[in-house]
């Protein structure tokens, strides 16, 4: 009968690499970290059922924690893409709920006669339904958790790794001894603390996530006002400057017509020249049907209107996109700054201009900005840093993290007086974005 105790052993060491695939955000591709990471789990599978072979079964409860959870730390720590107190704890959890299970399994076959059969059928049983109930429950919960939260994972890492610990100096071998009451007492209470420990944890990490989330909803709410008061007074201004060009278009009409009955024509193209200019000042008050790409392209608008710089926008866009509000605002106020920034630096004299484009390819978002510049900016590490130096420079890092959000790239590049920022967002729904 022994044959079913090593199945369902082998059945066991498969199922907990599932477990942990379920909530695992990989560094690479999925493609990538399956040919590497399944041949690598199916080698520490292999190596451990050698290991019970050559020295029986009873050593596996031992040597687990380097024969198995150590190599198998190592291995997906190198694939995942948090190297930090969030893949520690995940590891933890996964692996102390598998040994959770196994521990269970075995009370129960110890129960029943202590023939593995109770045990192999538990097992081929209870690890699908786990893994269809982390499916179904737990997997997009914590994969919000891991993309929103960056701070004390360490902490309940910690905890995760001293109750696996303790769950595997108080688990009962396969084919060893039963402890006494007491002893008894102690292993139950343990496997009872377990859940308890992991639901509490998850709790207090899914209160913090939506603590945070609602913060960041208000700071969204306050830019929203700021955008819209800029806004407001943006149009009010705009709408002025028309009112004035409507009262001071039928002079203007008189002066031309006179001037070209007088045949002053060299007068005649300078006066033309200068209310032309006084139209093109009068910054408009729809540059996109898009409500906040038009917010922060008026506001950048007015701010190149002082500065001296023209900005020119070729924007094709519908009135709504699958892209979060907060990241297209956060994404063309940085463009936007730090392009008229460079153009502003651009020494008297010189060409002072940025350009924006914006427009929708398939379910891409594509955006692109041109700017002038005095200088092609330095490069660290094969990126561009702040000509303004230490302390600055986050707006590419800002810009960066948000296209990788969407599936997408920063694409820089600088030359002949011209800096290039370009970039390809996905758009998804939001509920497919943290997948």
């Amino acid at each position: 009968m022994t044959v079913l105790r090593d199945i369902s052993f082998l059945w066991s060491m498969i199922h907990v690499a599932i477990l942990f695939f379920l909530l695992f955000q990989p560094r690479y591709s999925w493609r990538t970290t399956l040919r590497v990471g399944v041949p690598g789990c199916g080698a520490l599978v292999a190596a451990n059922v050698l290991l019970m072979v050559w020295s029986g079964h009873e050593i596996i409860m031992r040597a687990a924690f380097f024969t198995c959870t150590l190599p198998s730390a190592l291995l997906f720590f190198l694939l995942s893409k948090y190297r930090d107190g969030r893949f520690f704890f995940l590891f933890c959890l996964t692996d102390t709920v598998s040994f959770w299970l196994l521990q269970v399994t075995n009370f129960l076959d110890r129960m029943t006669g202590d023939t593995y059969v109770v045990m192999l059928i538990s097992r081929l049983i209870v690890f699908p339904l786990v893994e269809l109930l982390f499916w179904r429950y737990l997997r997009r919960p914590c994969l919000e958790l891991q993309r929103r939260l960056h701070q004390d994972w360490w902490l309940f890492a910690a905890i995760g790794a001293v109750y696996y610990l303790l769950i595997m100096v108080t688990a009962v071998p396969v084919g060893a001894p039963m402890p006494d009451a007491q002893g008894l007492a102690r292993i139950l209470l343990v496997l009872l603390l377990m859940p308890l420990t992991y639901l509490t944890i998850l709790r207090a990490l899914w209160r913090q996530m939506l603590e945070a989330q609602t913060h960041a909803e208000l700071e969204l709410s306050a830019a929203r006002r700021e955008l819209a008061y800029e806004n407001l007074r943006i149009v009010q201004e705009s709408s002025a400057a028309l009112a004035q060009a409507r009262h001071d278009i039928l002079g203007n009409l008189g002066i031309l017509q006179t001037l070209s009955q007088q045949g002053a024509y060299e007068k005649l193209d300078a006066y033309l020249a200068r209310i032309t200019q006084q139209t093109r000042e009068i910054v408009p008050l729809k540059i996109a049907a898009h409500p906040i790409v038009n917010a922060v392209l008026t506001q950048g608008a007015e701010r190149a209107k002082k500065a001296g710089v023209t900005l020119r926008c070729s924007i094709v866009l519908p009135e709504t996109l699958m892209v979060a509000d907060e990241d297209l605002a956060a994404y063309l106020l940085n463009l936007t700054s730090n392009a008229l920034d460079a153009a502003e630096a651009v020494p008297e004299g010189g060409l002072r201009w940025v350009e924006i484009s914006m427009r929708v390819q398939g379910q891409r978002l594509l955006i692109e900005g041109r700017n002038a510049c005095a200088a092609a900016p330095e490069q660290e590490n094969g990126r561009f840093r702040s000509p303004k130096g230490a302390g600055h420079g986050y707006g590419l890092k800002i810009m960066e993290r948000i296209a990788q959000r969407y599936c997408g790239t920063l694409e820089t590049e600088a030359g002949d007086g011209v800096f290039v920022t370009r970039t390809s967002l996905l758009m998804l729904p939001e509920g497919l974005r943290s997948l």
